[in-house]
């Protein structure tokens, strides 16, 4: 009959890659090798090191909410874009990027905008901000609602009226234009509306006039005192009369910059009387504009009763989500119309269980897009045939949080340097590293609000109105200490039915200008009750005179051997802690076992 031997060694434990957040509610016992299932404020590298989140610090006190960020480059100097308490202000990366500066910043005030939740985007030299009820364009000087391009509706146009078809009404702008071939003895020229408010302008050969005619609002007509001289489309007359349609693109609350292969228009979204329905721009005077809504460019996303939360670009596609929740693609195709090759914008449904709750919040993550449901992530990955994709949940890990969360309340951030998405919630943020598919977790002693990148930073607002920034040299939150804990899973290394003791451990430390950890552990039975403190502390001599001696240093990793004695367990796990100002990355940790004889 075979026995179980006792007090045997069991092979060295050792953890060389650690693997993140694992938050199953089946428990840490059931997680992999290097997983946590309680994690906080230590963060994964791309290497699969264990490494203590970096501190923020206050650049700014707003003393009011914050309602829109953006980063703004003018080609000589890169700007934060800030809205808060309804104006827009920027601040140049040269100072965010210089701290001793901060304790007189002054953000530069740029305009008022309102005091509303605001996007932006970028086109053509200028940035655009949406929000729901105005339209704003700023080129780095002037802060201004758009007024829109002017269309000309007609062309080749008798004085009597009529013409050909040319540019569709612009809903932005209740200004219209038309020209006409002057026969050089009429003086009455009938425009293409009546009881109209205004005629704005009348060039004659190229030449404005301001005098030398009169108009009748109610007919429409213009009448010179002398006739024009006969051409080609030499007089042009400019009127306004208001169809009331501007508020179809003010009241837009996002928009994305997309055309196919190449960024030609924008697509606005987020009308909450038109939830459903996307606006896009068209092609002003031969020339891409986003200052031109003529109102058949449209499209219809689901049923009306649900809406458009998100639209990110996925290579010549747009995924569009809704909240229904579903998922569609756009694309612009050529069509051939009186056989000629015409852009045409095409819709095609994609998914009907997955969209995005979250308004304005997905983000593309090497190419794919990733959007926010209920309780989970959703990345979104291409296929060799062009309008399918495979949809595939990323936070299988973090779900049994996610579930308990409002998740349409939920802020996301892309830090591309890093390889992370940052996705935020009150005062938690989990952040998903895409290069090795691994969540840590931070915990904050505030409510967090937006994100943004700025150059290699990653930048964030309170719901108070404080700006702050992230940085690897800051070792507080604010000046409040950052308590970062990592435990290892609830291992039984292989052999459930064993008692075991673990006599020692080594670990392996980063050397840092001043790095410590507390080393602890949890078993079945017990926890320690003393934790093993480890530091290194590098002396750095700037000033010393170096020429009259020699010596040798070294900052290779050193491993600590600590003696820590656990006894008669089934199960057991390491703790990490840092609750100081010392940084901490943890490169490795190894075990040593021995068995001693079955569990009871």
């Amino acid at each position: 009959m075979s026995t179980i031997p006792t007090n045997t060694e069991i092979a060295p434990f050792v953890i060389k890659k650690f693997l993140g957040l694992n938050l199953t509610s089946t428990g840490d016992t059931q997680i992999l090798d290097g997983e946590s299932g309680n994690m906080n404020n230590f963060v994964i590298t791309d290497d699969y090191k264990l490494r203590k989140c970096d501190g923020y610090k206050q650049v700014y006190d707003f003393s009011s909410q914050i309602t829109g960020t953006y980063t703004y480059n003018t080609g000589s100097e890169t700007y934060l874009l800030i809205v808060a308490d309804g104006k827009l202000y920027r601040i140049a990366k040269s100072l965010l990027d210089d701290d001793s500066q901060w304790d007189g910043l002054t953000p530069t005030l740029i305009g008022s905008v309102g005091d509303y939740d605001t996007t932006f985007f970028y086109f053509d030299g200028k940035v655009y901000l949406l929000n729901g009820h105005k339209y704003y364009s700023y080129d780095g000087t002037t802060l201004k609602e758009v007024e829109g391009y002017v269309p000309l509706v007609f062309v080749n146009t008798p004085p009597t009226g009529g013409g050909t078809d040319y540019d569709a009404i612009n809903m932005l702008t209740p200004k219209k234009r038309m020209t006409f071939n002057a026969d050089g003895t009429a003086t009455v020229y009938q425009l293409a509306e009546k009881n109209i408010s205004s005629v704005d302008k009348v060039i004659v050969n190229a030449t404005e006039m301001s005098t030398g005619y009169t108009v009748n609002l109610t007919n429409g007509t213009v009448t010179f005192s002398t006739a024009p001289t006969s051409g080609m489309d030499n007089v042009e007359i400019h009127w306004s009369k208001d169809n009331g349609d501007r508020h179809f693109i003010e009241n837009m609350r996002a928009g994305i910059v997309y055309g196919g292969n190449v960024d030609t228009k924008v697509f606005l979204y987020g009308n909450e009387d038109e939830p459903n329905r996307i606006r896009f721009s068209g092609t002003a005077g031969g020339a891409p504009s986003v200052e031109y809504f003529p109102a058949v460019n449209q499209a219809d996303i689901g049923p009306s009763n649900f809406a458009v939360t998100d639209c990110t670009r996925q290579y010549d596609r747009l995924l569009v989500t809704t909240n229904k929740p579903e998922a569609y693609t756009i694309g612009i195709d050529l069509i051939n119309v009186n056989g000629y090759s015409t852009p045409s914008v095409v819709t095609l449904p994609l998914n009907e269980v997955h969209g995005n709750v979250a308004f304005a919040q997905g983000q593309v993550i090497n190419n794919d897009p990733v959007t926010v449901e209920n309780g989970q992530l959703i990345r979104w990955k291409s296929t060799s045939i062009r309008d399918e994709r495979n949809m595939e949940v990323i936070s299988d890990k973090i779900k049994d949080e996610l579930i308990e969360l409002d998740m349409s309340k939920v802020k996301t951030c892309d830090f591309q340097d890093k390889n992370q998405l940052w996705v935020a919630i009150g005062n938690k943020i989990y952040i998903y590293n895409y290069f090795n598919k691994t969540y840590s977790r931070l915990i904050l002693p505030i409510d967090t609000d937006l994100f943004q990148v700025v150059g290699r930073y990653m930048y964030m607002t309170s719901i108070d109105g404080k700006l702050y920034k992230y940085d690897p040299n800051y070792q507080t939150f604010d000046e409040e200490i950052i308590n970062a804990h990592w435990e290892m899973n609830f291992s039984n290394f292989g052999l459930p039915y064993q008692r075991k003791t673990m006599r020692k451990l080594w670990v392996l430390m980063q050397p840092q200008a001043t790095a410590s950890a507390d080393i602890g552990y949890v078993t079945n039975i017990n926890e320690s009750a003393v934790k093993k403190t480890i530091n290194y502390k590098l002396t750095f001599l700037d000033d010393v005179d170096f020429g009259n001696f020699t010596f040798k240093v070294s900052s290779n990793p050193q491993p600590f051997r600590l003696k820590i004695k656990a006894k008669k367990f089934t199960n057991l796990k390491i703790t990490i802690d840092n609750d100081n100002e010392d940084d901490c990355t943890i490169l490795e940790l190894a075990l040593k076992l021995e068995g001693n004889g079955e569990s009871k």
